[in-house]
């Protein structure tokens, strides 16, 4: 049991606790919840409140993965082309292979062009098992459709606090990664460009290494471009447009994850959870633009660290790219 579920759990049974004594006293005379009722149901009410909330970031948000539909113009395409993004999924203290075949068959519900992983498949927190074997049902997308992976800091055990420090880091994980996507037909792109054509259409799919690893990426491979041809820029970070090259012809769409979303999100505030990245607040979830560049950030399907979610839920996006109306 982790440092959340000992505080989650602790605090429910604290609730609870809390709410029989003030009842209790609210019904004997002298008591200060019997003087002051309406505060003691004010007291009882917020417990309940706060109680919820609790149950809801760990037994319900983390565990209910919703579709998020966005559709992003580019001028290059006439039909459009549907990709299903799926980020983080991070097996391992958390998640297990019963939700990655959960995410298989959500994906194959939305019948898509195109699969993408945007990193951080596996948590690689003091796990003991392998936790890369718990991948294999994405090997029913691989046999389906066109699936790409990049890597992402979990695959190296670096975290936000561990970045500097390599003695806290837990573990380069990634060739075991490699080793199983690649198993299973999954095309890794480390500083890499494919171009499939889909529907008669070739778009570029250009993807590289965790930035937190890899803080230069190569983009040599897009030196000799073809200006006509969309890109999509595949980064587990969405920093990863901060070290695009600028004598480089600019991607059509950014696809990232990394930050959850913060994993709790506040009304009015955003995210709690800090990712770490340089990029504004607004950048940890959803579609924003960078530059005019349309960078999609997902909210991802696993959770790093506790498996606590709040205004959040875990998701997979489904991106259709599709003709810019304003082109014709």
């Amino acid at each position: 049991m982790n440092f959340y579920k000992i505080v989650l759990f602790g605090y429910l049974l604290l609730a609870v606790c809390l709410t029989y004594i003030i009842l209790r006293d609210r019904s004997r005379v002298g008591t200060f919840c019997n003087k002051h009722k309406n505060y003691a149901l004010a007291e009882v009410l917020f417990l309940f409140f706060t109680a919820m909330i609790a149950f809801d970031t760990h037994f319900i948000e983390p565990w209910t993965l919703k579709t998020t539909d966005v559709t992003v113009a580019m001028d290059n395409i006439t039909i459009p082309i549907k990709i299903a993004f799926i980020s983080d999924i991070q097996v391992g203290n958390h998640k297990n292979e019963k939700w990655v075949e959960k995410i298989v068959q959500r994906v194959i519900q939305e019948s898509p062009d195109l699969v993408i992983l945007g990193g951080d498949q596996i948590d690689n927190e003091a796990y003991l098992r392998d936790e890369a074997k718990e991948l294999d049902p994405l090997k029913t997308l691989s046999d389906k459709y066109l699936t790409y992976a990049v890597i992402g800091n979990h695959e190296y055990g670096i975290g936000s606090a561990t970045r500097e420090n390599t003695a806290w880091q837990t573990g380069d994980r990634s060739a075991d990664t490699l080793a199983e996507l690649k198993k299973i037909n999954i095309k890794i792109l480390r500083s890499d460009l494919d171009c499939p054509k889909i529907k008669g259409q070739t778009i570029c799919l250009f993807g590289i290494d965790d930035i937190w690893k890899t803080p230069q990426p190569d983009f040599s491979k897009l030196q000799k471009f073809n200006p006509t041809t969309t890109i999509i820029f595949i980064t587990h970070n969405p920093d990863g447009i901060l070290t695009w090259p600028t004598n480089i012809q600019k991607p059509e769409l950014v696809l990232s994850g990394h930050t959850h979303g913060g994993q709790i999100w506040l009304p009015f505030i955003g995210p709690l959870g800090s990712a770490g990245i340089q990029l504004p607040n607004k950048f940890y979830r959803g579609l924003n633009y960078y530059h005019n560049i349309p960078i999609y950030t997902s909210t991802g399907a696993g959770e790093s660290g506790g498996a606590v979610r709040f205004w959040n839920l875990p998701e997979i996006a489904i991106i259709t790219i599709d003709k810019n109306q304003n082109k014709e």
